[in-house]
């Protein structure tokens, strides 16, 4: 676990300020937070516990505030939207080192962005300040052979997000093709093709976007006040 939260904070961050914190939870902690999920998030409740660590990301702008009481000045991002940006950003890329060094080690991983539909719940039990803002769990621990596969998820094709000195040009004949690739991939397990599923998603705001409007305006982040 060590590794993983070392090479996490090594990660890249903008101008070295390292916008997120990261809250490693176990045993108790880490059960009680199962058990707060587990009526409408059981899938997710049986990964952390299953995990050795479960580790909870948050945009945290604790330290920049902090630097404010030392220089002298009134820190206040409220309706600012890079500092959103800048720190979901340095979250990202936290976590996906912390990952990649559990993998290296051969441990297993899964993230949980869906956490967040009980951010508020989280945020009062692990005393996560309004200087931050929940964002994502990732779960470590030993693999489980039995269910593990040796499959590699296939991604979008290249065409469909890489472009070479200008925008991809994806287009409905490749999303199709991929959407099939998808199907061939994912047998029973998936309930709705890769495009369904995403369009289903994006008609309209889902839960999850009720709680973050809600921290992030409890928070300071955003107001309806101009």
């Amino acid at each position: 676990m060590s590794k993983s939260i070392a090479s996490s904070k090594q990660g890249s961050s903008w101008m070295n300020g390292q916008h997120y914190s990261i809250i490693v939870t176990t045993g108790e902690t880490k059960q009680q937070i199962a058990d707060l999920i587990r009526e409408k998030s059981p899938g997710n409740a049986v990964h952390i516990e299953n995990s050795a660590a479960l580790l909870l990301y948050s945009l945290d702008y604790t330290n920049i505030k902090l630097s404010f009481d030392i220089e002298g000045g009134e820190f206040d991002i409220t309706n600012q939207y890079e500092p959103l940006l800048i720190g979901t950003l340095d979250v990202g890329i936290a976590m996906q080192n912390a990952a990649l060094a559990a993998e290296s080690l051969g441990y297993g991983i899964v993230y949980s962005g869906g956490l967040r539909y009980f951010g508020d719940s989280i945020s009062e039990l692990l005393n996560i300040p309004e200087t931050a803002l929940f964002i994502c769990g990732l779960s470590i621990g030993g693999i489980d052979e039995e269910l593990s596969t040796e499959k590699v998820k296939p991604r979008l094709p290249e065409e469909a997000n890489v472009g070479y000195n200008e925008f991809p040009k994806s287009n409905v004949e490749v999303l199709k093709e991929y959407r099939q690739t998808m199907i061939d991939f994912a047998e029973a397990r998936e309930t709705k093709t890769w495009t369904k599923k995403f369009a289903d998603f994006y008609a309209q705001p889902s839960g999850i976007e009720k709680v973050t409007k809600k921290l992030l305006e409890k928070n300071g982040f955003v107001s309806e006040k101009e």
